[in-house]
Protein backbone atom coordinates (compact mmCIF):
# COMPACT_ATOMS: atom_id res chain seq x y z
CA UNK A 1 0.00 0.00 0.00
CA UNK A 2 1.34 3.39 -1.01
CA UNK A 3 0.79 5.90 1.82
CA UNK A 4 0.40 8.78 -0.65
CA UNK A 5 -2.21 7.19 -2.89
CA UNK A 6 -3.99 4.54 -0.81
CA UNK A 7 -4.84 1.12 -2.18
CA UNK A 8 -4.64 0.60 -5.91
CA UNK A 9 -7.18 -2.08 -6.85
CA UNK A 10 -6.27 -4.74 -9.38
CA UNK A 11 -8.92 -5.82 -11.87
CA UNK A 12 -10.42 -9.29 -11.45
CA UNK A 13 -10.02 -9.88 -15.21
CA UNK A 14 -8.01 -8.25 -17.97
CA UNK A 15 -10.45 -9.43 -20.70
CA UNK A 16 -7.65 -11.15 -22.60
CA UNK A 17 -7.03 -14.71 -23.72
CA UNK A 18 -4.12 -16.19 -21.81
CA UNK A 19 -3.13 -19.69 -20.71
CA UNK A 20 -0.17 -20.78 -18.60
CA UNK A 21 1.15 -24.18 -17.59
CA UNK A 22 3.25 -24.59 -14.44
CA UNK A 23 5.06 -27.50 -12.82
CA UNK A 24 3.64 -28.33 -9.39
CA UNK A 25 5.76 -31.48 -8.90
CA UNK A 26 7.45 -34.10 -11.11
CA UNK A 27 4.07 -35.81 -11.65
CA UNK A 28 1.61 -32.90 -11.40
CA UNK A 29 1.14 -29.91 -13.75
CA UNK A 30 -1.12 -26.93 -13.12
CA UNK A 31 -2.85 -24.98 -15.91
CA UNK A 32 -4.63 -21.66 -15.42
CA UNK A 33 -6.23 -19.34 -17.92
CA UNK A 34 -8.28 -16.26 -18.61
CA UNK A 35 -10.78 -16.10 -21.45
CA UNK A 36 -11.89 -12.87 -23.14
CA UNK A 37 -15.64 -12.22 -23.29
CA UNK A 38 -15.58 -13.02 -27.02
CA UNK A 39 -13.93 -16.42 -26.56
CA UNK A 40 -16.25 -17.19 -23.62
CA UNK A 41 -19.19 -16.55 -25.95
CA UNK A 42 -17.73 -18.83 -28.63
CA UNK A 43 -17.24 -21.62 -26.08
CA UNK A 44 -20.69 -21.15 -24.53
CA UNK A 45 -22.28 -21.73 -27.97
CA UNK A 46 -20.41 -25.03 -28.46
CA UNK A 47 -21.29 -28.43 -27.04
CA UNK A 48 -17.79 -29.88 -26.82
CA UNK A 49 -15.23 -27.68 -25.09
CA UNK A 50 -12.18 -29.54 -23.83
CA UNK A 51 -8.84 -28.98 -22.19
CA UNK A 52 -6.00 -31.13 -23.47
CA UNK A 53 -2.50 -31.83 -22.20
CA UNK A 54 -0.02 -32.68 -24.96
CA UNK A 55 3.26 -34.54 -24.49
CA UNK A 56 5.89 -33.37 -26.97
CA UNK A 57 6.52 -36.02 -29.59
CA UNK A 58 3.63 -38.16 -28.35
CA UNK A 59 0.54 -36.03 -28.99
CA UNK A 60 -2.45 -35.79 -26.63
CA UNK A 61 -1.63 -37.12 -23.17
CA UNK A 62 -4.87 -36.31 -21.34
CA UNK A 63 -8.15 -34.75 -22.54
CA UNK A 64 -11.15 -33.80 -20.44
CA UNK A 65 -14.33 -31.76 -20.83
CA UNK A 66 -13.94 -28.19 -19.64
CA UNK A 67 -16.26 -26.52 -17.15
CA UNK A 68 -16.39 -22.90 -18.37
CA UNK A 69 -16.88 -21.64 -14.82
CA UNK A 70 -13.40 -22.94 -13.88
CA UNK A 71 -10.17 -21.01 -14.42
CA UNK A 72 -7.62 -23.72 -13.66
CA UNK A 73 -6.98 -27.46 -13.82
CA UNK A 74 -4.48 -29.94 -12.33
CA UNK A 75 -3.05 -32.75 -14.47
CA UNK A 76 -1.73 -35.58 -12.32
CA UNK A 77 0.20 -38.69 -13.33
CA UNK A 78 2.43 -36.99 -15.91
CA UNK A 79 5.77 -38.57 -16.80
CA UNK A 80 8.80 -36.85 -15.24
CA UNK A 81 11.41 -35.63 -17.73
CA UNK A 82 8.90 -34.99 -20.54
CA UNK A 83 7.87 -31.71 -22.16
CA UNK A 84 4.18 -30.71 -22.14
CA UNK A 85 1.87 -27.96 -23.30
CA UNK A 86 -1.84 -27.45 -22.79
CA UNK A 87 -4.68 -26.38 -25.10
CA UNK A 88 -8.32 -25.39 -24.76
CA UNK A 89 -10.47 -25.99 -27.80
CA UNK A 90 -13.68 -27.23 -29.30
CA UNK A 91 -14.62 -30.69 -30.54
CA UNK A 92 -16.76 -30.92 -33.66
CA UNK A 93 -19.37 -33.57 -34.52
CA UNK A 94 -16.63 -35.73 -36.06
CA UNK A 95 -14.79 -35.74 -32.71
CA UNK A 96 -11.95 -33.59 -34.11
CA UNK A 97 -10.27 -31.22 -31.66
CA UNK A 98 -9.65 -27.61 -32.75
CA UNK A 99 -7.39 -25.70 -30.33
CA UNK A 100 -8.24 -22.03 -29.76
CA UNK A 101 -5.85 -21.28 -26.89
CA UNK A 102 -2.41 -22.77 -26.16
CA UNK A 103 -0.13 -22.53 -23.15
CA UNK A 104 3.61 -22.31 -22.82
CA UNK A 105 5.66 -25.52 -22.75
CA UNK A 106 7.11 -26.92 -19.53
CA UNK A 107 9.31 -29.89 -18.67
CA UNK A 108 8.26 -32.04 -15.73
CA UNK A 109 11.42 -32.45 -13.65
CA UNK A 110 12.97 -35.82 -12.94
CA UNK A 111 12.16 -37.46 -9.61
CA UNK A 112 15.83 -38.14 -8.99
CA UNK A 113 19.00 -36.07 -9.21
CA UNK A 114 20.41 -35.77 -12.71
CA UNK A 115 23.09 -38.30 -13.61
CA UNK A 116 26.65 -37.02 -13.57
CA UNK A 117 28.53 -37.32 -16.82
CA UNK A 118 31.97 -36.43 -17.98
CA UNK A 119 32.68 -33.69 -20.55
CA UNK A 120 32.19 -34.96 -24.09
CA UNK A 121 29.73 -37.64 -22.97
CA UNK A 122 26.12 -37.30 -24.21
CA UNK A 123 23.77 -36.65 -21.28
CA UNK A 124 20.43 -38.39 -20.76
CA UNK A 125 18.22 -37.31 -23.73
CA UNK A 126 15.11 -36.73 -21.56
CA UNK A 127 16.92 -34.73 -18.89
CA UNK A 128 15.35 -31.26 -18.56
CA UNK A 129 18.85 -29.75 -18.63
CA UNK A 130 19.33 -30.94 -22.21
CA UNK A 131 15.83 -30.42 -23.59
CA UNK A 132 15.57 -28.08 -26.55
CA UNK A 133 12.46 -26.75 -28.23
CA UNK A 134 11.48 -24.02 -30.61
CA UNK A 135 9.38 -22.53 -27.79
CA UNK A 136 12.41 -21.62 -25.66
CA UNK A 137 16.17 -21.62 -25.70
CA UNK A 138 18.94 -21.77 -23.15
CA UNK A 139 20.10 -18.27 -24.04
CA UNK A 140 23.53 -19.51 -25.10
CA UNK A 141 24.71 -17.97 -28.35
CA UNK A 142 26.94 -20.05 -30.57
Amino acid sequence: MDKNYGQIPLPHDYNENAMHLLVQSPRVLYAYWELSPGLKNVFSEKKGVQIRLNAQGRGPYCTTDLDLSKRSHYFSGVEPGRSYNCEIGIVNNGNEFYPLLRSNSVVAPLERPAEKYSPGQDPDPVSPATFSSSSWSSGDKK
